[in-house]
């Protein structure tokens, strides 16, 4: 099978995934619902009927889009991270202190500074995990899943006791950013922000690190056989630092995102997951950069069609969030499968090496 047959059948493969959840979702609509051609319409139409809901759809995108490209480079680079959570946090909050307490100045230099603490910051979390498994063996899933726990709590302390905005009442939040930090409409009428085309060149520069740097060659040769690639020159301990420090950065720049884009302050847990819902981004993209696009724009629909037929119907958004997770079962289905084959295929070549 040559390499473009195999892409095809790894697209069907994705396809007959989102077929399969969406025809379980329809018949669980059917079996519970007494208006289910009403909530069929309300999750699958209606978010395309409005500008405002194709908006919505976009806003919801743009992290996930961040949070997606995080996780692509680390499993590209043989590594399984979980921290992109975490570091969305840390960015977000190295970002909005830069948007929030520098005096007012030109755009085109507060946020490019924003940006700029954003990348530092998320960098910086990923750097610490990525030293712990190079230099002291530590598990990357249990390490930065406890660096997650540590950066929420961490915000969420430093938005009660330490930065929290004298007239935000009960809520814990940051003051509002400056007006010259803020990512306005694409256009006027618009309800998406700019953070949106922020997304699409971070997709463009992930896909050419990826694929057309020397060490984007070194974070997928590693990821595919570090052993070879120790052999080729390359060193396997720089390069699983340097990916999980770019996904970090890519993460942290997603938080800030939202903080200056969407809702002008950084408020007590406001991300809801981001980062994990950035794995199953990553998981239906097959962890490419540009399909990440498509995959994040699919998800963040059937989070908008989820809420729309809850507002609309007599079925709650709660089975939106069951077709995302029988999404992930089949798609991880599908990995477990091949994986296996493929270890079933060199265990049966090595026999017959033994056998001559």
């Amino acid at each position: 099978m040559n390499q473009r047959s195999a892409v095809y059948l790894d697209l069907l493969g994705i396809l007959l995934a989102i077929v399969a959840a969406l025809v379980i979702g329809i018949f669980v609509i059917f079996l519970v619902s007494d208006e289910p051609v009403a909530a069929l319409q309300a999750l699958l139409i209606e978010p395309f009927t409005t500008l405002f809901s194709f908006g919505s759809i976009l806003n919801r995108m743009i992290p996930l889009v961040f949070t997606g490209l995080a996780i692509v480079v680390v499993f590209q680079s043989g590594v399984f991270s979980m921290g992109a959570e975490g570091q969305l946090y840390i960015g977000a909050l190295t970002g909005a202190l830069v948007a929030v307490y520098l005096p007012e100045m030109s755009p085109w230099i507060h946020i490019p500074l924003v940006v700029l603490a954003a990348l530092i910051g998320g960098a910086l979390y990923g750097f610490l995990p990525g030293v712990l498994k190079a230099y002291f063996k530590a598990d990357e899933i249990v390490s930065t899943l406890m660096f997650n726990f540590i950066a929420t709590l961490f915000v969420s302390y430093l938005l009660n006791y330490v930065f929290k905005a004298p007239d935000s009442g009960g809520f814990a939040r940051l003051p509002f950013v400056q007006e010259s930090a803020k990512l306005g409409p694409i256009f006027d009428g618009f309800p998406t922000h700019a953070g949106f085309l922020l997304a699409l060149l971070a997709a463009l520069a992930v896909y050419l690190l990826l694929y057309k740097t020397k060490t984007g060659y070194e974070l997928r040769t590693v990821g595919k056989n570090p052993l070879f690639a120790e052999y080729g020159g390359i060193k396997p301990k720089k390069v699983l630092i340097l990916s999980i420090a770019i996904s970090g950065a890519l993460a942290g720049l997603g938080g800030t995102v939202e903080v200056i884009g969407l809702h002008g302050t950084l408020k007590d847990n406001f991300s809801a997951g981001l980062g994990f819902d950035g794995i199953i981004v990553s998981l239906l993209a097959r962890n490419h950069p540009i399909a990440v696009l498509l995959s994040a724009f699919f998800y963040a629909y059937l989070q908008v069609g989820g809420q729309i037929m809850q507002a609309n119907s007599d079925v709650p958004r709660d089975l939106a969030i069951i077709i995302q997770a029988l999404l992930v079962i089949f798609v991880s289905s599908q990995a477990i499968f091949a994986y296996l084959k493929q270890r079933k295929l060199m265990s049966s070549r090595g026999g017959e090496r033994v056998a001559k």
